[in-house]
């Protein structure tokens, strides 16, 4: 007899079994399905209630209060249909208790006749209304009782949970689903977590926590269901970076910069200001990474103007007095070449050489410059995008620092670590706050350092929303900072006014603005414009040369003039706060009063809430977590740029004690068993694996 399947046999049902073969689904409802990314039975399990609703207990007719829903049993006396004077059908039935009756009415829906038969037994959950002394639900949910006997219910009785919709799909066919699902085949599934990693988080078992998520028989089995698929979500995404970071410290380079204490020493003396405490602890940790041998891998997180860029020149002055070259990649030229501009002033006195790359160069400059980079006659290179080209060769990387670090996938960044053949110490800089949730699950193989305080005489920045009936006003108050001799930016989100887009482009406020400011030097910035327009835009800028600056967002970073006091920003709905917070750090870097204001007319409540927000915060942390509670964390930095996985129940934002428990004992475990190879923990490779779709056991140790 042969042994291959026959066509249309069921498969053997499994988590990866196609939900087409599961009871009751079938090819046309599993095309249905597929609009929810629902195409496993595993998928099923893990497409969790958006909600719950607590349809407990079950009244009789003659029980009903004025509760907002009721969830009511009884027996139907009559029913019929009618149409209302505008020509809707209307299907009515009257259930009672034999004590008081309740009217349900649906609108447009004639197959109920079909259903809600005369004497049977019905149970209706909605919002209960009175009309005279009568009670009315209008289109409530209903459920034929066929088995008086049935407990506990699917749709009523308990609490009941609502899924996300699509088309075609109705509530209650999906939940009846689920509740099969749950109901038979919960077998299936696999504890993933060692004995040891539950026992010591108090979690209850896989298996209950997928029936207490989908079915709870009460809010606090749900509430332990919830903790227990939220722990597993952390825990094996803290499992992942652990494992990772355990590999990095594993690699021996050989670039230990056990000297050059004294010359950092000399240069933050040469500043001519004092350091904040956050910048001096950066530096102390710094050090400490790189006298190791095993590479550095730092992240400098400090709000805008908190002084991130004289840690890294204290970096760079500790690679080139040990012997090696150090490399600053940034996002921009113009802010690669802020950079550039400002190392050269700190580093050059101290003897130390800086040199520039970027995309635009003439081919015998940059020919000059690549071979200055392999002799090594360039101590410190400063550049784009262009540091990263196959033709860069370093003669000794020992440093390699990238600023804005999330402006570059992780490709990009792998790419400039490369560029030496034992890998350097590595710092990345970011002047966009990052919640500390999100820090623990993005940059978990990272050490962190964080600069909360600003440079002393730094004020707060005053900020005010406007709407267009301001707008004399706010040119007015322009004016007059301008005639003080003070400078401000005006930013709109778009360049020109091309498409359907009606947000205010730099091309039409600069033709604006140079009209009504005709004795005041306006100038133009955005990113069409070529490499050599932009530098010379920015040098007549610092020099005073142009007094107001229409720009897009490519100033957003980096840009540093501490006589620029007002910064104006045109539609400001179209920016995210973490953005907003970026563009008002372009004023306020002197010692004189700064103003951000934000113009829109937007009535959406939640672009109301973001400005009302940004009003009241100066902190970039607490932008961040507002900003992150309101977008979520993928929207806030983008999940695929970071490698970091859809969350399908963790909320960074609320679920800050279970992600730091998990990452407890993430890290407890692979410091016992950095390989996983324990009996107990062998398991969590095929998990890892599936989970973040890698092929083999390497992989899992395969650093971003």
């Amino acid at each position: 007899m042969s042994n291959e399947k026959k066509q249309g046999e069921c498969p053997k049902i499994t988590l990866s079994t196609p939900v087409r073969f599961l009871k009751g689904v079938g090819p046309e409802r599993s095309r249905i399905l597929a609009q929810l990314e629902l195409h496993t039975l595993e998928d099923l399990f893990y497409f969790f209630p958006r909600r719950y609703e607590n349809r407990a207990p079950i009244k009789s007719v003659s029980e009903i209060s004025f509760k907002e829903k009721e969830c009511v049993r009884g027996v139907v006396s009559s029913r019929g249909f009618f149409r209302t004077k505008t020509g809707q059908s209307v299907f009515r039935v009257v259930v009672t208790d034999g004590k008081a009756h309740l009217f349900a009415t649906w609108f447009h829906q004639p197959y109920l006749a079909k259903l809600l038969l005369p004497k049977s037994e019905i149970i209706l959950y909605g919002k209960v209304e009175k009309q005279g002394r009568q009670w009315h639900m209008i289109h409530p949910e209903y459920e034929v009782v066929k088995d008086a006997s049935e407990t506990p219910r699917v749709h009523s009785g308990r609490i009941v949970p609502v899924y996300p919709l699509t088309e075609d799909l109705s509530q209650k066919g999906l939940r009846a689903l689920l509740y099969r699902t749950v109901a038979e085949h919960l077998g299936q599934i696999k504890e993933p977590l060692p004995p040891a990693v539950k026992k010591n988080a108090a979690l209850m078992d896989a298996s209950a926590a997928f029936q207490g998520i989908h079915f709870p028989g009460s809010f606090e089995i749900l509430k332990a269901a919830t903790r227990r698929l939220v722990f597993d979500e952390f825990f094996l995404l803290q499992l992942l970076i652990q494992m990772r970071r355990a590999e990095v410290r594993k690699e021996i380079a050989g670039l230990s910069h056990a000297e050059g204490r004294a010359q950092v020493h000399r240069f933050i003396q040469t500043l001519g200001f004092p350091l904040t405490a956050g910048q001096e602890r950066a530096i102390k940790d710094m050090l400490a990474d790189m006298a190791k041998n095993s590479p550095m891998n730092r992240l400098i997180q400090g709000d805008v103007g908190s002084g991130k860029t004289v840690v890294a020149a204290a970096g760079l002055v500790l690679t080139a007095a040990n012997g090696f070259q150090g490399a600053l990649m940034a996002p921009t030229e113009v802010l690669a070449q802020q950079h550039y501009f400002n190392l050269s002033q700190m580093l050059e006195p101290l003897g130390i050489s800086c040199g520039y790359l970027a995309q635009g160069f003439k081919e015998d400059e940059k020919e000059r410059v690549l071979k200055e980079i392999e002799s090594g006659a360039v101590q410190v290179v400063v550049g784009t995008h262009a540091l990263i080209e196959k033709r860069v060769r370093f003669k000794k990387l020992g440093l390699a620092v990238i600023d804005e670090q999330h402006k570059f996938g992780v490709f990009q960044r792998a790419t400039l670590k490369e560029k030496s053949n034992t890998p350097p110490h590595f710092l990345m800089m970011t002047a966009t706050p990052i919640p500390r949730t999100l820090a623990l699950t993005l940059y978990g193989d990272m050490e962190l350092s964080v600069i909360a305080e600003l440079p002393q005489g730094r004020k707060p920045v005053k900020t005010f929303w406007v709407d267009e009936r301001r707008r004399g006003d706010v040119y007015r108050f322009l004016g007059s900072q301008l005639a003080t001799g003070r400078q401000g930016y005006v930013i709109c989100p778009r360049v020109d006014d091309k498409g359907e887009f009606s947000a205010k482009s730099v091309e039409r406020v600069y033709g604006e603005l140079a009209g009504f400011f005709k004795n005041h030097r306006v100038g133009i910035l955005h990113g069409r414009m070529k490499a050599g327009e932009k530098k010379k835009v920015m040098q007549d800028f610092k020099g005073r040369k142009i007094e107001l600056l229409v720009s897009t967002v490519v100033i957003e970073v980096g840009v540093d003039v501490p006589n620029a006091t007002v910064m104006m920003i045109e539609n400001a709905e179209n920016f995210g706060l973490a953005q907003l917070h970026q563009l008002r750090g372009r004023v306020g870097r002197g010692e004189e009063e700064s103003y951000c204001l934000l113009f829109s007319d937007s009535e959406d409540e939640e672009t109301a809430e973001r400005l009302r927000a940004f009003e009241a915060m100066q902190s970039g942390f607490d932008i961040a977590e507002k900003d992150m509670a309101l977008r979520g964390a993928g929207d806030l930095v983008g999940e695929r740029q970071h490698g970091l996985p859809k969350l399908r129940i963790g909320d960074l934002a609320k679920d800050v004690d279970i992600l730091t428990a998990a990452k407890h004992e993430a890290a407890k475990l692979v410091a016992l068993d950095p390989c996983l190879a324990d009996p107990a923990n062998c398991p969590l490779h095929e998990t890892l694996a599936k989970r973040f779709g890698l092929t083999s056991k390497e992989k899992l140790t395969v650093t971003a």
